[in-house]
């Protein structure tokens, strides 16, 4: 369905846009010149057919569009009407989807390789035959070693439920009915972990909603530069701001952010764990802390025993755990609250019963020698005076006395991070003690005080037993994921057979909505474990770097050639529906529809006797979606609906978290690897707010000795990742990677601006030319992410992180490197 409408758009103007297009290379087909093009003698007005879209990049964007369709083509997007118009955003990208769906580099048509993997060569094969291809080669793999010897590798190309990667959608569904292995890409983990340890819940949708940031007095953007990795969310902080916010930025760079801070704070990278500890210190020396909120809205007054490090549990004390149903499951599971000492009874009680449980001061319970959980941290705390945490850190005392009164004396304060602290092996350290800044002095659960970052989530309208876990015509559910797989144990199973002492088989891989040879960690070892399957797929837009080492090449659909459903991971609350504007080009396929055809190729049809409108209405058919008013008759009509309560939306309002006891955590007695790979875990750096150097980028680390250059990866203004790398004229505003260097270390190297350098470490290297650039500190150098093979001089930039793992975080390191540096 579209909205026919007059734009005041003449045919004069169309031929001369037309021609604009066409020069730069936007209007795929079209030789740069106007051959064939009549001027227009008359000024008649040409109507556009405009649909509804989504720009659904990993951006945290999901910008909401009209698709101008004329004669069957797309002309042009501009910015639709959201829900609430102050979400209204289009950027560079999005304007430019034209030039996506008509470029030169579009995959056409199924190919299979002809060369060696990686060498580009392919011939021209019919859908029939690619699809006998693969589904020959999987059953082969399956019947001889097993479902899960056949993979599933996706990442975040399209956030969308058909033909992407939103939570609940279809690819996920693929991998259940196919009986595939996933193998999982491993970034941005740090963040989720650890927010999910302190608030019982990922970081997506954990701040308040952007429309609310105007409410707080101080708002502090911690480790993230929205103004080039979320421009969409970027106006709500600089219109807070115009109102009266007080601006503050930490971060190691003086970017693009920093610059329109009120106050810029610049910080050794990695070391946010040890501000965090050294603001606690100063809110408790300063009585600062809000201890009500402390006592009722965290755990503070939980006791752990000092014998085991267990936490005191009703158990402990003889009293069984009674049956409860859990809601997420069905089934009955054993509660067994925790213990704490109630002030007002005098007494040790359970948790929900008490009156004033103690925060503070208990050394005994029934016999029991404790330690409450908020002891344990002062204790942690008294190891930051703040003259270490300058020395740590870079920054000084005043100012780290500065920003704690900021947190207690000048609120509202949001807390708003992304991913800047968490790209390093000791990321997810990093973030319990700058949140516990916020909820210690009570900035979070009301309005213009949160902490986290504002990606919305669908968890609470996906109906996901429905699109996840289909059943054939007779009622047997679907055989399910066969198992799940980090990227970094791909080569060890592939060598080995085994991991973690198990037996494992990885023999091929369908790799869709990713482009891993550009984005992964360590390139050649990526290189190296695609190039060792025995059989591989790609579906894909482009001929990207990835698709290259495919045995079959299948063209996916653009996003406006299909229609769908955007769910996840935007800086806005909405849900918003896709159009099928167009329909699709040359041979392509919906990765939904190519699905589907696998499945009836390998014998699953049954479990996708479904079109793209039946998964969608699936998706919001459960009682979550109707107590939020979503429908899918509503969605389609009104092209978008608001997953989120409130308005504008309060995370954890009222002090309420997510964990089982709805109080932020201090302390856990479990620890749960996100991986096995068979690694040792000291827990000790597990259980409580810890924090350890990064293990490259820190200022002392052993790497640095030799490689005495720390490198940050930055996100490219006019790419997500790789994408929108095809678009030719955004190359004539950024035409090749640069490196940024201090000026002064390009003095000491030798080096001036444009010079040709080469970075390096024992994992690889990459040439590329240099800029110099006084917003970063000396020893530190930076470079944006998402340039393929072949738009470097030599090497790879891939080469540099390495994909080595924290101890229990599956979390992929990309600014924890160490580089030499030199002039090539």
């Amino acid at each position: 369905m579209s909205d026919k409408t007059s734009r005041g758009f003449t045919r004069r103007n169309f031929i001369k846009g037309a021609a604009l297009l066409t020069a730069t290379g936007a209007l795929a087909g079209c030789s740069p010149q106007k051959q064939g093009m009549e001027e227009a003698v008359t000024n008649e007005v040409v109507k556009d057919e405009v649909y509804s879209g989504v720009c659904r990049g990993n951006c945290a964007g999901g910008c909401f569009l009209n698709v101008h369709v004329r004669d069957g083509q797309v002309v042009r997007t501009t910015a639709r009407d959201m829900p609430n118009t102050d979400y209204n955003r289009i950027c560079t990208k999005g304007l430019t989807h034209v030039a996506r769906i008509y470029g030169a580099d579009r995959l056409q048509y199924p190919m299979k390789r002809v060369g060696e993997r990686g060498e580009g060569k392919f011939e021209r094969i019919s859908w029939d035959e690619a699809l006998d291809t693969i589904a020959e080669n999987w059953k082969g793999i399956a019947d001889q070693y097993g479902p899960g010897a056949m993979s599933v590798f996706y990442a975040s190309g399209n956030y969308a439920i058909c033909s992407g990667v939103g939570l609940g959608g279809a690819t996920d569904r693929f991998i259940n009915v196919t009986g595939a292995s996933y193998i999982h890409q491993s970034v941005d983990a740090a963040h989720g972990r650890a927010f999910g340890i302190i608030t019982g819940m990922t970081p997506y949708g954990t701040n308040n909603e952007p429309a609310d940031y105007k409410n707080s007095k101080t708002f502090i953007c911690w480790g993230a530069n929205p103004s080039v990795s979320q421009p969409q969310v970027m106006h709500f902080i600089m219109e807070a701001q115009e109102q009266g916010t007080k601006f503050v930025v930490i971060d190691p760079v003086y970017n693009a952010t920093a610059a329109k801070a009120d106050w810029y704070i610049p910080i050794k990278a990695g070391t946010d764990g040890v501000l965090g500890f050294g603001l606690l210190r100063e809110i408790i020396d300063q009585g600062y802390a809000d201890e009500e909120f402390i006592r009722n809205h965290t755990e503070a007054c939980l006791l752990v025993k000092n014998d085991d490090g267990k936490l005191l549990r009703m158990s402990d004390l003889g009293i069984e755990p009674a049956m409860v149903v859990d809601p997420a499951t069905g089934q009955e599971v054993p509660n067994d609250p925790y213990a704490v000492w109630d002030e007002d009874a005098q007494a040790v009680v359970e948790l929900s019963k008490a009156t004033k449980p103690a925060i503070t001061g208990v050394s005994e319970a029934e016999g029991f020698a404790v330690t409450t959980a908020y002891d344990r941290l002062l204790e942690t705390v008294a190891q930051y005076p703040l003259d270490k945490v300058e020395a740590i850190t870079g920054i000084p005392q005043a100012d780290i006395k500065e920003l704690a009164r900021l947190y207690a004396e000048e609120g509202p304060v949001n807390t708003y991070s992304m991913f800047g602290c968490d790209h390093y092996v000791n990321g997810h350290y990093n973030y319990w003690s700058m949140y516990l800044t916020a909820i210690f002095t009570g900035n979070v659960g009301k309005p213009g005080a949160a902490v986290g970052f504002s990606e919305a989530m669908p968890v609470a309208v996906a109906n996901m037993t429905a699109t996840l876990a289909p059943a054939d015509a007779a009622g047997n559910p679907c055989q399910g994921q066969a198992a799940k797989y980090f990227v970094n144990q791909v080569g060890e199973i592939q060598q080995t057979g085994k991991i973690a002492g198990k037996d494992a088989a990885l023999k091929g891989v369908y790799i869709t909505l990713a482009n891993p040879l550009v984005n992964m960690a360590e390139h050649e070892y990526t290189q190296s474990w695609v190039s060792n399957m025995d059989f591989v797929v790609v579906a894909d837009m482009t001929m990207t770097e990835t698709a290259k080492y495919a045995d079959i090449l299948l063209p996916s659909a653009h996003w406006f050639e299909q229609t769908d459903l955007f769910t996840s991971y935007a800086n806005h609350p909405y849900l918003l529906w896709q159009d099928k504007a167009i329909e699709p080009l040359y041979e392509s396929k919906s990765d939904f529809q190519i699905y589907k055809a696998l499945c009836e190729k390998l014998g699953y049809g049954e479990f996708w006797d479904i079109t793209e409108e039946d998964f969608i209405a699936q998706y919001v058919s459960g009682d979550a979606a109707e107590a939020l008013g979503v429908t899918f008759d509503g969605l389609k009509n009104d092209k978008a609906a608001r997953l989120l309560p409130g308005d504008p939306f309060v995370s954890f309002e009222g002090g309420v978290f997510a964990t089982a006891t709805g109080r932020a955590r201090l302390y856990q007695d479990v620890v749960v690897s996100d991986y096995d790979s068979g690694q040792e875990i000291d827990e000790s750096k597990e259980v409580e707010p810890y924090w350890e150097p990064a293990r490259e980028a820190d200022e002392a680390s052993e790497a640095r000795k030799t490689y005495p250059f720390h490198l940050i990866s930055e996100h490219h203004r006019s790419r997500t990742h790789s994408q929108w790398g095809d678009v030719s004229y955004l190359k004539e505003i950024y035409p090749e990677p640069v490196v940024k260097i201090n000026p002064d270390d390009a003095v000491e190297l030798g080096i001036a601006e444009g010079d040709t350098v080469k970075l390096f470490n024992d994992r690889g290297y990459v040439v590329m030319k240099a800029a110099l650039h006084a917003g970063n500190p000396r020893g530190v150098a930076s470079a944006t992410r998402g340039w393929s093979a072949w738009e470097f001089i030599e090497g790879h930039f891939a080469s540099l992180p390495s994909k080595d793992f924290n101890q229990v975080c599956a979390n992929q390191a990309f600014n924890d490197v160490a580089v030499g540096i030199e002039k090539a």
